[in-house]
Order: C-alpha cells, then structure tokens, then sequence
C-alpha cells in the first residue's frame, strides 16, 4: 500500500490553493517576519520552490495546453448538441400522438440537464437514447421537420462528444497517477501550507479579520472548487 494522503481533497487543488497562499504570505511577509524570525524570505523561496516544482509534475505545461483544448472542443460541441436537441424536442411536439413519448422518456429533458451540468457522460448516455428513438420513430418526426441531415448529426456528435471525453479522461487519468507517485512530496507541501496557514490564522483572527480567509483552507478549496 502507497503512502497516505495527508489532506482531504484534490492533489491539483493543493497546488492552487498553495498558489493562492504564497501570494498572501508575500503580501504579509513583514508581519509573519516579526512574528518569528523562521517565516522569512528564505522560508518563503523554498515554499515557492517546492510547489513550483509539484506545479509541473501535476500540470505538465504541454498536457494541460491539450487538456484545455479539448475541453473547450468538448464544451462546443455539446452547447451546439443542445441547439438540436431543442429543434427535435419541438418536432416531438409536433408529432404528438404519432410518437407515444413525452419529452422526457425520449431523453430530452436529461440530455439538456447533463449539457447545461457540463457532464459528458451524462450527454452521452442520453444521447444514446435519443439516437435509438429517434430510430425507431424516424418517420413521424421526418413528417414534422426532422430531416436526414440532423438525424446524422446526432449520430455523428456522439461520436465526436465520446472521442473528446476519453482523450480527456486519459490526460486526467495519467495526472492523476503521476501525482499519486508523488504523494510525500505533496504531503509535505500540505504540511507547510497549513503551517502558514496557521501563523496566519494567529496573526489576523483578532485584528484584520479580513485577511482570515487568505489562510483558512476550507474557505481557499471552496474557492478553488467554484473557479
């Protein structure tokens, strides 16, 4: 068995909130000088140090390049999937008792649910159910609109939404792992983060209580969450 993680939450997310905390010590580095001669610039430089180099290791510069671009491909290709899949939701209406569904046993009111959420697997999933009914009542909603161009468009941008998942999947994964190899190294850098933290906690929580959330972890992964 590996060596445990000694923080509860994501290897990345470390990194960041790191990122976040060393600009907040750089800013107050007089006040934790003067609390204790150990917090000075040398203590500084090798915090920065160490998460610069877990910065690497966790964000390869040319992987997280291709990650973001093929999570912004992935992302168009599903706000354009919901552009079809409201016109179809329109010719399902149109088709009313010539296709025995309502919207949402067709799949529609998921798939629009698992776009909005960004959840790829939820898209595909419903998309696979959409592409089987539209299968099966092709012909009433050909009668309302649907035409042969759109009905290859759905197939087609399962396809395309599947292929962008995995390779994103695979990047992810791969970080992943590599991270996990290096969990004494990222416990360490936890360590000296909650350290700060707390010279930090001492130094403001009775007199710039606005500086407190700076080095309050549960506040910083929240904010790392919903950046």
């Amino acid at each position: 068995m590996g060596t445990a993680k000694k923080f509860n939450c994501k290897n990345e997310e470390v990194v960041v909130i790191c990122d976040y905390v060393q600009t907040s010590m750089e800013r107050d580095l007089t006040d934790f000088t003067a609390y204790s001669p150990k917090f000075n610039t040398e203590y500084l430089a090798e915090f920065k140090e160490k998460n610069e180099a877990m910065n690497k290791l966790i964000f390869p510069q040319e992987k997280t390049k291709e990650l973001k671009i093929i999570t912004a491909r992935l992302y168009a290709s599903m706000d354009k999937l919901l552009d079809a899949v409201l016109r179809l939701e329109g010719y399902i209406k149109l088709a009313k008792d010539f296709v025995p569904l309502s919207a949402n046993d067709f799949g529609i009111t998921a798939i629009k649910q698992a776009i909005r959420g960004r959840d790829a697997e939820g898209t595909l999933k419903w998309l696979q159910q959409i592409n089987s009914n539209i299968e099966k009542y092709q012909e009433p909603l050909a009668n309302q609109g649907l035409n042969n161009e759109m009905v290859n468009y759905f197939s087609g941008a399962f396809s395309e939404i599947d292929a962008d998942n995995q390779k994103q999947y695979e990047i992810v994964s791969a970080r992943r792992i590599l991270a996990a190899e290096n969990v004494n190294l990222l416990n360490a850098l936890y360590e000296q983060l909650m350290e700060i933290c707390e010279i930090g906690k001492i130094l403001y929580r009775k007199t710039k209580k606005e500086k407190l959330p700076d080095y309050t972890f549960s506040y910083l992964r929240k904010k790392v969450r919903i950046s």
